[in-house]
């Protein structure tokens, strides 16, 4: 009887702790989705009054509006952190707030570049995005305002979010905030400060990787704070008058994204798979623009191409689908325009076709073993030998005895050549 009771009390208190562990699990969902929408609602309200094209408000005061959002989030922090003793939402909070810093500095370097450049620099497309006519004193009230904030705040979030490694996410914080508060926006600094930039956060990024919190929900969310300001910038600068150098850098990194850096961040095979597919296409663009903004593709078109063909076999060492299926692509590209080249007497035709033959055979055949680029190898590379030897044919017609001079001065070389090495000769015979 007592047994019974007793695990009749045991059962029931399982059943009771069961219950009692379900109930958070039923309602995690709802939280997250909440915490989406809410954070949803408050990122698209505030790009929507940046957006909006507001004639009556002054950009000064434009500037204070993102400072209340800013202060209003932290507000939200301390009511989730010391109010309700909840930290999940005081973090999300913070990030958000630091999320939007980028923003008042950009705001702020927009007054700057009035300031200093006035009406003479490139100004964006819309007028609304022009902070002119700013007070220099209220200037340096809002640097001052937006330093301190950026300080304070990005340390407070970092913290919370990825303790050990506030120094290298400030570091990286407070060098993009710097690029984007610069007063620059002409066509070949710009992409130069965007490049160095990319580099900088792409190093800094490779030595999060043994770090496994860096891979978790909160570090995600720091890194991706880091990621922003040059994510503004490079947004920022195609409202102004794009230049060739600053889509060749947008490409760039397009391309290195996709192929390399997607790995890093996700295991998902669909969008390992889309950012391959984007960042070769990125690649691939990169010359084509080189030329025609340089030379124009409209002569010796297919000679100029070949280098495509070839950086579609090199990216075939970084792809993580169709690796091979890239090589043997590029070496049918390869060969096609090749001899294409070679039929419409193109410039550097015949150089290009045996240094096309002689990279396809060295890399695709002897390297990876792979059939299809080596026998198109040496189909580019006979083609090659085949234009240079049509020369050596008009030579011979033109001049016959000059060929035999020549042919009879090899035979007297082969002959002392015999002379000298008979005895090695026989010896190894």
């Amino acid at each position: 009887m007592y047994i019974s009771e007793y695990h009749l009390d045991s059962t029931d208190s399982i059943s009771a702790k069961n219950e009692s562990s379900l109930q958070p699990s039923n309602g995690s969902p709802i939280i997250r989705y909440l915490r989406w929408a809410g954070s949803l609602l408050v990122i698209l309200s505030a790009v929507g009054f940046m957006v909006q094209s507001h004639a009556d408000l002054l950009p000064a005061y434009r500037y204070w509006v993102g400072l209340a959002i800013v202060v209003a989030l932290c507000i939200g922090d301390l009511v989730c952190n010391y109010g309700l003793k909840e930290r999940t939402g005081a973090r999300l909070f913070f990030a958000l707030g630091a999320g939007f810093l980028p923003v008042q500095v950009s705001q702020v370097s927009a007054m700057l570049y009035a300031y200093v450049q006035g009406g003479q620099g490139p100004q964006p497309e819309y007028t609304w995005l022009q902070f002119g006519d700013v007070h220099p004193a209220l200037i340096a009230i809002d640097l001052g305002i937006t330093a301190l904030l950026l300080i304070a705040l990005s340390y407070t979030c970092f913290s919370m979010l990825a303790k050990r490694q506030v120094k290298t996410l400030m570091l990286a914080a407070l060098l993009g905030n710097l690029c984007l508060l610069l007063p620059i926006r002409d066509g070949l600094s710009l992409p130069v400060i965007i490049a160095l930039l990319f580099a900088g956060i792409n190093i800094i990024e490779r030595k999060f990787q043994p770090d496994s919190t860096m891979k978790l929900a909160e570090g995600v969310t720091a890194r991706a704070l880091i990621c922003l300001p040059l994510l503004i910038l490079i947004g920022r600068s195609l409202l102004y008058p794009r230049s060739f150098w600053l889509a060749i850098v947008v490409t760039a990194i397009i391309a290195i994204i996709g192929i390399v850096d997607t790995k890093r961040y996700t295991q998902s095979a669909l969008v390992i798979y889309m950012g391959q597919c984007a960042g070769t296409l990125a690649a691939l663009s990169i010359w084509p623009m080189t030329v025609e903004h340089f030379v124009g593709l409209s002569n010796n078109f297919y000679s100029l191409m070949i280098p495509v063909a070839l950086m579609l076999f090199a990216l075939s060492t970084q792809v993580a689908y169709h690796a091979k299926a890239y090589r043997s692509f590029a070496s049918i590209l390869a060969t096609g325009l090749a001899y294409a080249a070679l039929l419409n007497d193109q410039a550097s035709a015949p150089l290009l076709a045996l240094s096309t033959g002689i990279a396809l055979v060295s890399m695709g055949g002897l390297k990876y073993r792979e059939k299809i680029p080596f026998f198109f190898g040496q189909l580019s590379f006979l083609g090659g030998i085949l234009f240079y030897c049509g020369y050596v044919v008009d030579a011979y017609s033109n001049a016959p005895w000059l060929f035999s001079i020549g042919l009879g001065l090899a035979v007297l070389m082969l002959a002392s050549v015999l002379e000298k090495k008979h005895q090695l000769i026989v010896n190894a015979f």
